[in-house]
């Protein structure tokens, strides 16, 4: 885990609300730049770890081609119709490319079609 922090948090530190007013505080309590820079390293580490070990609710896929063959609609009409390009609509039937928003939009469209 260490190795895969940065030397420097650079950009990291633009997430935080306000990064430079932050440093301000640390050098005012007394902290040298390489504790600021230290307590920084350990924030990202900490969003690091949350986003590894949070669960992410991933929308099934496996209703949108069957749903659509049924409904004898094409990858083209439904791509027209939702304004992408036809091998976005073939990548997220297939499964390839995860797009949730377009997903929902894809499937709300044909469930009222």
């Amino acid at each position: 885990m260490r190795r895969a922090l940065p030397h420097r948090p650079g950009p990291h530190g633009r997430r935080l609300p306000h990064p430079r007013e932050y440093a301000a505080r640390q050098t005012a309590a007394g902290r040298t730049k390489k504790e600021i820079i230290r307590l920084l390293k350990r924030a990202i580490a900490r969003e690091i770890f949350r986003c590894l070990t949070s669960t992410v609710n991933v929308p099934g896929i496996a209703d949108l081609r069957p749903l659509r063959q049924s409904k004898n609609i094409t990858v083209t009409a439904a791509a027209r119709h939702l304004g992408v390009w036809l091998t976005r609509m073939s990548d997220i039937e297939r499964g390839t490319c995860r797009l949730d928003d377009l997903t929902h939009a894809y499937r709300n469209w044909l469930q009222t079609a």
